[in-house]
């Protein structure tokens, strides 16, 4: 399938980046294979195995072990006339590392296979294991999506609400930031609580990465720290310029 609106809206979003920073760098792609039913997925299981042709896959439907089921991945072609999947050029290793500088996660980096059209949000590591512990099936993930924007690294936001700097993504009491430690600059926008750094409302920030955990989504600044951008299906940033 290739209806790229059904993938997650950050994928979709990270994807317009990569494209952004492909044409300014002269590559031209296209995007490919997207979302894949159980069916889909069984029909290019078989393939090398109990029908013709060579093995891409290692994922049987069934078990939802693909990422392109799950809505965070996606596929590219070379679309400059010189064959979709030529590569004697390096022309698939240059846009891996666009990719990569873009947020995504790149199949050239895999050992087995090695999928060098490959392209998928890292947020859930490099397999389908996390998402099925937390969701059980690509359905029950996909009802998580609804009103989350995409949230796009190297633009600035601003906080919509007071929340706690951690020192690393998560909700754990341990991982917040002291106040004390904080450099003068981002005392300015922060308050302490009991001791705690506690950035305002209304505070800007430059996103720097993102990290989904279960159905929360967290944001690194510039800083080194992070904050809630989505919280308990709240959203807690919200765009200011790019």
């Amino acid at each position: 399938m290739r209806d790229v609106s059904m993938l997650h809206p950050s994928l979709q979003a990270k994807l317009r980046r990569l494209q952004e920073l492909c044409k300014k760098n002269g590559l031209k792609i296209g995007i490919g294979e997207c979302v894949r039913t159980v069916l889909e997925q069984d029909a290019l299981y078989a393939q090398g195995r109990t029908k013709p042709g060579s093995i891409v896959t290692n994922a049987k439907g069934s078990t939802y072990s693909s990422q392109h089921q799950w809505g965070i991945a996606a596929d590219f072609y070379r679309n400059d006339g010189k064959g979709a999947y030529e590569s004697a050029d390096g022309f698939f290793d240059r846009v891996g590392m666009l990719a990569k500088a873009a947020g995504l996660g790149w199949g050239g980096d895999w050992k087995s296979p090695v999928d060098k059209p490959h392209l998928y949000l890292p947020d859930w590591g490099s397999t389908t294991a996390r998402l099925k512990s937390l969701y059980g099936t690509p359905d029950n993930f996909r009802k998580t999506w609804a009103g989350q924007p995409a949230f796009l690294t190297n633009q600035t936001y601003a906080a919509a609400a007071p929340c706690y700097l951690r020192a690393s993504a998560g909700a754990r009491s341990t991982n917040i930031v002291l106040y004390g430690t904080l450099s003068r600059t981002l005392k300015k926008k922060c308050r302490s609580r009991k001791g705690k750094a506690v950035f305002k409302r209304n505070q800007v920030f430059r996103l720097t990465q993102t990290k989904q955990l279960g159905e929360n989504l967290w944001g690194r600044m510039k800083s080194g720290y992070w904050v809630p951008l989505v919280y308990r299906g709240k959203v807690r940033a919200v765009l200011i310029k790019k």
